[in-house]
């Protein structure tokens, strides 16, 4: 399956990484059939957003297939459905999914962030079809059973260097935190993040192995640490709304990309700094609806001076996080044209 994603920054290393990454990603599509022993639980995880990121739905849902009976069942399969749109699945894997909210409420042994952030987005992606009474379910039990508090537990103590993490996640924690699912408002290692992504490309470029599962899972932490973590990507394909939280490193001046697909839907986004002007421009390129965008662009600095729309001077509240030396704003817009934010911090 041809992807048609592309990235394009003032950094080679980046944009070289991410190419050969989305190839090794399109062109993987035996490796859970061949060899379905080779990856473990949490990499068939990381595969599978991978494979989300750069638009091969169809490699995803055998992702989601497999992970079937796994504490990370419920992260993979709502990330699936926000992605894809694809809300039939709900149905279809009812009885796996009902398996998995019983068998991590009964064991309390498996990794408290798989019921967290599967509940999150299975709670997402029945919203998004209107399933009010599923989603409230999954969303009470993380109240009722105490564990809403222990994710933002979770967050406070990622305020440490992000290389205290390894490169490679050996637990769902680690990967929640490269990917950055367990921000809330501003992201503290968001130049930690920069450099990891850096960091990942330098190990692809410098990997001599020959094992496509060693491959596979570097080139979807590669994608998604992009995507996910600095990009602030987070989908509702079914709902037609798109929340992209950008956290713009000091040393990164510009970037863009093409083609990120949601469902049905695919999206253009293109950053640009000059003279300590922040523009970012959103387009939708493909899709029969134009899609609600929530944004929320996160930049260097203390206090932010104008905000412009379009064009337009605007009247946003921003905000600042003083103890990190970042400021933010949020706007909804409807993609119904081409969309230009830009930001002149004071």
């Amino acid at each position: 399956m041809k992807t048609f994603l592309t990235l394009e920054t003032d950094v080679t290393q980046l944009n070289t990484g991410f190419e050969q990454s989305k190839n090794i990603l399109a062109a993987s599509s035996d490796v859970l059939t061949l060899k379905p022993n080779t990856l473990t639980e949490l990499e068939v995880l990381q595969v599978t957003l991978g494979w989300l990121t750069v638009g091969n739905h169809l490699l995803a849902r055998s992702g989601v297939e497999s992970l079937i009976n796994k504490p990370a069942f419920g992260w993979a399969c709502g990330s699936y459905v926000l992605w894809t749109g694809d809300d039939y699945i709900l149905n279809e894997l009812n009885g796996p999914i009902e398996v998995w909210k019983n068998e991590l409420a009964k064991d309390r042994s498996h990794p408290v962030i798989y019921k967290e952030l599967g509940s999150r987005a299975l709670a997402r992606a029945y919203h998004g079809c209107r399933n009010t009474s599923a989603a409230q379910d999954l969303e009470d039990s993380l109240i009722f059973q105490g564990e809403k508090s222990s994710l933002d537990n979770f967050e406070r103590e990622q305020t440490g260097p992000l290389f205290e993490i390894p490169p490679l996640p050996s637990t769902p924690d680690q990967l929640a935190a490269i990917l950055g699912l367990t921000r809330q408002g501003g992201n503290p290692n968001v130049d930690q993040l920069y450099l990891l992504c850096k960091q990942l490309n330098t190990l692809h470029s410098d990997s001599d192995t020959k094992e496509l599962s060693d491959r596979l899972i570097l080139a979807s932490l590669i994608a998604c640490s992009f995507f996910l973590g600095m990009m602030g990507t987070l989908p509702d394909a079914s709902s037609g709304q798109l929340t992209l939280e950008p956290n713009i490193p000091n040393n990164l001046n510009y970037f863009r990309f093409r083609d990120l697909r949601m469902g049905l839907d695919a999206v253009d986004f293109a950053y640009m700094e000059e003279d300590g002007q922040h523009t970012f421009v959103i387009e939708q390129n493909r899709g029969r609806v134009p899609l609600n965008l929530i944004f929320k662009p996160n930049l260097s600095g203390v206090e932010i001076e104008q905000i412009y729309i379009d064009g337009e001077l605007a009247q946003l509240e921003w905000w600042a996080h003083a103890e990190v030396g970042r400021v933010a704003t949020q706007v909804q817009l409807y993609l119904d044209q081409k969309r230009t934010v830009t930001i002149v911090p004071a």
